[in-house]
């Protein structure tokens, strides 16, 4: 009887610790998946704050970027409240797009010949085409202004500009601004140091400053924002010895120091994509745009004229 209550106790007792022992490890299993959490939520924070950083990327377009924010400062060189009508158009891609599935590049792309349609619409109709820079001086009246006047924008530094806006331009002997980020130069697609240097020499484009990465300014931390928009700046006139005089913000999307920047940097103008065609002195650091899917090359004048703002 004693050699089996010995046994009956020895079996309980081991019964014991492999309880024990599961439940060691059942603990510490569960402290490790506790932890793992925690580090996960840490690393998306860490994550999500390196993204605002650096460079955000989020879908064409944010719906709010299409209007006015609020408490945007007025620029500290306005001379007076007069409103003069420029249609600023917007263009990205000017090609064939080859990848039906890239819906991003469907919806900002235009095709070459109906950018050439869009030229021959102007031309017909008298219109005189300007540089962004040349909207300041348009407005203090020391440049000349037509009444139909245009002025062609190109988001991005794209090689397709070089490839086939560049030869248009120059058949119709029209100007136009693009914008370039600075860090994308010579990257596969986009222009390269030689084809800027063209462009610049021709005297029909105006080359401005589309920040160093195409950072989401509106929600970059001040620091990081300032370097975009001041060191891309410098990186260009350096690089080029030439004069930046007008900034598009990549996206659209700005806040209120992001123009006091742009302003103190030196620009005397910038580019929003704010939907209108009144310029003035009130919004001379985020100038509306229009884009060119509002029109076909022939309904495009007549769409211009009606707009009121």
């Amino acid at each position: 009887m004693g050699g089996n209550d010995n046994m009956k106790r020895s079996r309980k007792l081991i019964s014991l610790r492999v309880v024990i022992a599961f439940v060691l490890v059942m603990l510490v299993l569960f402290a490790i998946i506790v932890r793992e959490r925690q580090l996960s939520k840490q690393l998306s924070k860490e994550v999500e704050m390196l993204k605002k950083q650096t460079n955000i990327i989020p879908p064409y377009y944010d719906k709010q970027v299409f209007v006015k924010p609020k408490n945007v400062p007025t620029s500290t060189l306005k001379q007076h409240d007069l409103q003069i009508k420029i249609p600023v158009i917007m263009y990205h891609y000017v090609e064939y797009t080859k990848d039906m599935k890239d819906i991003i590049r469907l919806r900002l792309d235009t095709s070459p010949a109906v950018f050439e349609g869009h030229l021959i619409a102007l031309k017909n109709a008298g219109y005189e085409s300007y540089f962004v820079k040349d909207i300041p001086d348009i407005l203090n009246g020391t440049v000349h202004y037509s009444t139909r006047s245009a002025i062609l924008t190109f988001d991005d530094g794209y090689e397709d500009f070089y490839t086939s806006v560049f030869p248009l331009l120059k058949k119709y002997h029209m100007r136009a601004t693009t914008y370039i980020i600075f860090d994308y130069i010579g990257r596969p697609g986009f222009l390269n140091k030689k084809q800027i240097q063209e462009l610049i020499e021709s005297d029909l484009v105006e080359i401005g400053s589309h920040t160093l990465d195409h950072t989401y300014l509106k929600f970059a931390q001040k620091e990081y924002a300032d370097t975009q928009i001041i060191e891309s700046k410098k990186r260009f006139e350096d690089t080029f010895n030439i004069k930046i005089k007008t900034f598009a913000y990549p996206y659209g999307a700005f806040n209120a120091d992001n123009i006091k920047t742009v302003e103190k940097a030196g620009y005397t103008c910038a580019v929003s994509v704010i939907s209108g065609t009144m310029q003035s002195f009130d919004n001379q650091f985020y100038l509306s745009r229009i884009r060119p899917g509002l029109f076909s090359p022939h309904s495009m004048i007549s769409v211009i004229e009606s707009m009121q703002k």
